[in-house]
Order: structure tokens, then sequence, then C-alpha cells
């Protein structure tokens, strides 16, 4: 078997079961070799056998993609572990790299692995019944990083997708963004491609051209983060990339990074959770208001005096070993109640894989890394549940040990 049994963690049954999967950067590589070189991509042999390092599942802190192996053990656990959830969040990147001058990346490379994703999780879910909710990863089109509007990835996307149902309207036909009702009542989905924002993206231009696709995202942002204000409705939003790096840099385009985040906090009311991946690091980060207006601040910062938190973004690390492999489950409010909003995160569980473990034992076992609320003493994630987390980290020694080691998902 390529992954070893383990019970049932979620199992499906009738109804709303506030929890729902996330997982990010797949990066599939068909092309990966057991026992290669990490220095080539695990796409070659070096003549020198002390190279040829890579394992059966992955090679750890390499810039090596996903082998199959190791996604077929992570949707065998998802068969076996998480089925009790509502939906399933996929935050994108499920080509592999194209890092490799000696085997170019194709365009046909690209779509194959679409497909291949796609018949993972259509193989492992009942998607008419659990929604599959994706967003596009700045690896998922032929060239690396570069997509505009009106872009013919959006058609040959939505003919793949077609078996998720998913509301792909003609927002989504222009820029690659939609919102996916119906899935929770109560809570609106936003799909925010975030490649009209990102920087290394050379073929739109910055959020202060009005007529540039960020812009005009921004614009349609606006509009629906406003109509569920009115309504009543929260929402929570899916972006590939998130606005800042492992490092706070700055990821998106000047104008489109502070208009964003403008956004964010001024609908803070609004936004149950923003959710992403792209770093491959596991982090939490808080939009925080003061005097000079709206701005982001991560939990290793130990100062959030004079600051305001108003909502706070999810990084979830990825399955690509960049570091060890994971994915989580999130609990979420159904209903909504006097202390809690419909949506509002109250717990979530980090699954990982200690890779070097699964490459010497030639199985994978997923197994708990931690749980949140025991992580940072908190019951919900909402603004003043993160101020409480915030505050646990600065206090608590032991729990900011623990959580800067899992930033890199204990690699």
């Amino acid at each position: 078997m390529p992954i070893t049994a383990t019970p049932a963690l979620h199992t499906r049954g009738g109804g709303l079961k506030g929890k729902f999967l996330h997982i990010t950067d797949i990066h599939l590589d068909p092309n990966y070799l057991d026992g290669s070189d990490p220095d080539q991509m695990c796409h070659r042999k070096n003549k020198k056998d002390s190279h040829n390092v890579a394992g059966k599942y992955g090679a750890l802190e390499s810039q090596c993609d996903s082998p199959i192996p190791l996604v077929d053990a992570s949707f065998q656990f998802m068969k076996e572990s998480v089925q009790d959830i509502d939906f399933i969040i996929y935050t994108g990147d499920t080509a592999r790299h194209d890092r490799d001058s000696k085997m170019p990346r194709t365009k046909d490379d690209v779509f194959h692995d679409h497909k291949a994703i796609v018949k993972y999780f259509t193989d492992t879910y009942d998607v008419s019944k659990i929604k599959w909710i994706p967003t596009i990863g700045n690896n998922d089109m032929p060239d690396h990083n570069q997509i505009g509007a009106d872009d013919s990835l959006y058609g040959i996307l939505q003919n793949m997708w077609a078996p998720f149902q998913l509301n792909l309207t003609e927002s989504f036909h222009e820029g690659g963004y939609f919102v996916q009702d119906n899935v929770v009542p109560g809570l609106r989905i936003i799909n925010v491609n975030s490649m009209l924002f990102f920087h290394k993206n050379d073929v739109v231009k910055d959020c202060d051209k009005k007529k540039s696709p960020g812009a005009v995202q921004l614009v349609w942002l606006e509009n629906i983060l406003e109509q569920s204000r009115q309504s009543g409705s929260k929402v929570y939003i899916l972006s590939h990339v998130p606005p800042n790096d492992d490092s706070d840099s700055r990821l998106y385009k000047k104008a489109c990074y502070s208009m964003y985040y403008d956004l964010l906090g001024k609908y803070g009311d609004t936004i149950a959770g923003h959710f992403t991946g792209h770093t491959n690091d596991d982090r939490l980060t808080a939009v925080v208001k003061d005097k000079n207006g709206y701005s982001p601040i991560s939990a290793r910062d130990d100062n959030l005096k004079g600051k305001e938190v108003v909502t706070a973004l999810f990084n979830a690390p990825s399955i690509i070993p960049k570091n060890n492999p994971a994915m989580r489950v999130y609990e979420y409010e159904t209903e909504g109640s006097k202390d809690s909003s419909v949506g509002t995160i109250q717990d979530w569980t980090q699954y990982y894989v200690d890779l070097k473990k699964a490459n010497k034992d030639g199985t994978v076992q997923y197994t708990t890394e931690y749980k949140a609320s025991e992580l940072f003493g908190v019951s919900k994630f909402d603004a003043s549940g993160v101020t409480a987390a915030f505050k646990t980290l600065q206090d608590n020694k032991d729990s900011r040990s623990r959580y800067d080691n899992y930033i890199t998902v204990l690699a």
C-alpha cells in the first residue's frame, strides 16, 4: 500500500459538518525519478552515486516537485481519513515548476497535470456533494507567472473543471475570478485571481492604471464585498499568492498591494477568512488598523500596540516537499450565534508527512502535526481570537518555539 492505513479521522455523514479541507501546491511531476540527483530537479542521476539521494516520496528542502507516489499517497489519505467535510478549497499550483533547462515544461505538460489532478479529486470525493473550489496558481499557465485578461487558459480550465459545476461566469472568462454561492448558507466563497496583482507578472500593469486587469478585479471584488455586507453574508476569500512572502516582503505590485489591503481592512467585518498557499510555509497573519490605515502584521511580530486586528489571513503549507508535505482541515461556524458569525474559523488540524521517515520506511503516514486551538490557546480565529493568539505567542515561549517550527512543517 502507498500509505499506512489510519483510522478515519473525518468520515462523512448527513448535513453540514462544519469542516473543510485546504490543500495547495501539489506540483505534480510525472518525470520525477526515484534515486536521482536533486540538483538536477530529480529528473536524472549523477555520475556520482553519493549525489543520487532523491527518495521515492520526494526530496525534502530541494527544488524538486512532487513524485506520483507522494500524490497517490496524499489522495489515499484523503479518501480514507478526510471525508467528513463540507467542501474543499484548492489554492492552486498543479503543474511542476519549469526549472529544468534540459527538460523544459511544455503546454501539454501543464494541461496533462491539470487533467490528472481533476481525476484525483473526482476519484477521491463525491463532488456532487462535496464542492471543490479551485484558484489559479502562478504555475498553472503554460507561460510561468504570465497571464492577463481574456486569456484562453480560462476557457480551457472551465472545460476541465466542468465536473465540479462551478459558478464560472463572465468574470471568470474575463479575468479568472468568480464567486461560489450555495455551499454554506450565509457564506460566500470569493475566488480572487492573484496573478493579476502578482509583481512577477509582466503582462499586466499596476492597479493604479484604471483599466488594468488588477484594477478591474478590485472593482469587482469591492462590489461583491459590498453586496455581501448589505445582505448580511460573510465571505471567504481564496487566492494563490498571498500579499506577502515568508519574510513579509510585498508579493503584489505596489498599488495593487495597498489597494487590496485597504479592501481587506474596510470589509474586515464581512471577511471571515482569507486563504492562500504559494510560499509552502504555514503562516498566520492579521490585517490591522492603526492611525496610518490598514496593513499586515505577522504572528511572529511581537508588537500589536496601537493596532486593531480586523481580520485574519491563513497561509497553508503545501504538498510539494519544499517542507514536509502537509494539508489541513478547518473547523468553522455553520449557523452563526451571538458569539460567532457564520464562517468563523474555530480551529484547524494540520496533517503532515515526516518525509525522511517515509522515504526510509517505504510508506507514507499522515499524522497530526498540531491543533490550532491548542497551540494558540483560543477557541475561534475572528479578530478578537487572533488578537489573543498573537498574545499567546508573545507571552508563551513554548508556544512561540513550536509555532516557529511549524512554519516550515518541522523540516
